[in-house]
């Protein structure tokens, strides 16, 4: 059985929230402003929470 990603957006002026369930034990959060992603947030099913500032992995 193959898993089909499930993607939520919501927009408020200049911010966008896009939420997605890529599979049964991993969810992903982006927050973006302005076209530039702000932040990346992962929570897996054994509870653990990663956090990602694009701006430090940036070039």
């Amino acid at each position: 059985m193959s898993e089909q990603q499930s993607v939520a957006t919501c927009e408020g002026g200049s911010w966008k929230l896009v939420v997605r369930h890529v599979s049964d034990d991993l969810t992903i959060a982006e927050v973006w402003c302005f076209g530039a992603k702000l932040s990346e947030t992962t929570l897996n099913t054994d509870g653990v929470v990663t956090v990602t500032d694009p701006s430090v992995h940036s070039a």
